[in-house]
């Protein structure tokens, strides 16, 4: 078993006795880059990588001095700890579901399949057969969700009023990185609510404590050959009653010192606050004093921690920080937002149940609930 203690802030985990083998299935992905890091830390080797795409393996292989295999099947029969998963979402449940039957823990980018139906089946699997399973939902290890947590006073049923916004480069660059696949539908799932809207569905639910249960959507293609929305604009509500509003989009002229256009204000009964470019701008509601500190909001830092962090709740036997549950979860109210903008509905997490003479729904809970369709 994998020994490991972590210095201050989950920076450089420490592998302690064991080496830890390393095999990353995928790496022509625009994220895996940011997780090498973590990979070079001491006491982890790289055994192998594969790259399906054939765009961009034969450079990390050189970088990590590893073996670049010939696909993910020859990859999957080696000796390896601990794998990273960074596949089309379409080819993302097969591939999981053959590391579980292997016992293998692994992290997986999120969204970790296609669809809801995947995601929960391989989530079930997971769970059946005791195997780890981390997915980088980054927003749980950064910055501000640390300076929103209730050591730093903001109790979960405080939160009135969640904003975000988060507009990232064109998709071109998925293009340009060898990713075109994300922007067809049936290989990626969804567009920009999918891939960068689901880190804050996920921080709204975990900030306060509460499912999301009811959502709203609108989504906007402006490139005729896209299928994938570019543009989304999410209005949910918890379990509570709280209210958030999630923006996303691929449209901001991106570029490698500016990549993108992140901002929020969230109310609270402690304070209000606001954030932007670097900025956590905190107004008390007690004394209607102001104040402003620096922040990391650039969320590429985050992922070699979450890495880091999963390796040490593997070793520690706890579950991981962000699973496949949370993922779950997570897609229910993704997957429900795009039944709302396609059908112009609001739709609610849980079964709802029709009542012929009000012409209304009375909700039954589910030990699982999700997002579902008004019939």
């Amino acid at each position: 078993m994998i020994g490991l203690i972590t210095a201050p802030y989950l920076d450089k985990p420490e592998i302690h006795g064991v080496e830890m083998k390393i095999a990353v299935f995928d790496v022509s992905h625009w994220h895996f880059p940011l997780y090498i890091p973590a990979l070079k830390d001491p006491g982890i080797e790289v055994i192998g990588i594969s790259d399906s795409a054939s765009f961009a393996g034969a450079r990390f292989s050189d970088l990590l001095n590893c073996k670049l295999y010939g696909s993910n099947n020859e990859l999957m029969s080696q000796d390896f700890d601990f794998a990273l998963v960074f596949s089309r979402h379409s080819d993302m449940a097969q591939l999981a579901e053959r590391l579980i039957a292997k016992g293998k823990p692994f992290l997986i980018e999120k969204p970790c399949g296609v669809n809801l139906e995947e995601v929960r089946r391989i989530r079930k699997l997971s769970e059946k057969h005791g195997v780890f399973v981390s997915v980088p939902l980054i927003m749980r290890v950064s910055d501000l969700g640390d300076r929103l947590s209730p050591t730093a006073g903001f109790t979960p049923e405080g939160f009135q009023h969640l904003s975000f916004r988060f507009i990232v480069g064109s998709v071109a660059r998925y293009e340009r990185n060898g990713c075109g696949w994300m922007l067809d539908k049936a290989l990626a799932g969804g567009g920009s609510m999918l891939n960068v809207g689901v880190h804050f569905i996920d921080m709204i639910a975990n900030l306060t404590q509460s499912p999301i249960t009811h959502v709203s959507g609108q989504v906007q293609i402006y490139r005729p050959d896209v299928t994938v929305d570019e543009q989304a604009v999410f209005t949910c509500r918890n379990g509570s009653g709280t209210i958030g509003v999630i923006e996303t989009g691929y449209l901001y002229p991106s570029t490698t010192e500016d990549q993108r256009d992140f901002a929020f204000s969230i109310s609270h009964r402690q304070s209000y606050i606001r954030g932007y470019a670097d900025q956590f701008y905190e107004k008390s509601r007690e004394n209607e004093k102001a104040s402003s500190t620096t922040i990391e909001y650039n969320t590429d830092e985050y992922y070699p921690v979450f890495l880091r962090r999963s390796w040490l709740d593997l070793a520690n036997g706890r579950p991981p920080v962000a699973g496949l549950l949370e993922a779950e979860r997570a897609l229910a109210v993704i997957e429900a937002g795009y039944r709302s903008a396609a059908n112009g509905e609001l739709l609610k997490r849980s079964i709802l149940i029709p009542s012929s003479s009000l012409n209304s729904c009375r909700v039954r809970d589910d030990p699982h609930p999700v997002l579902q369709s008004q019939p």
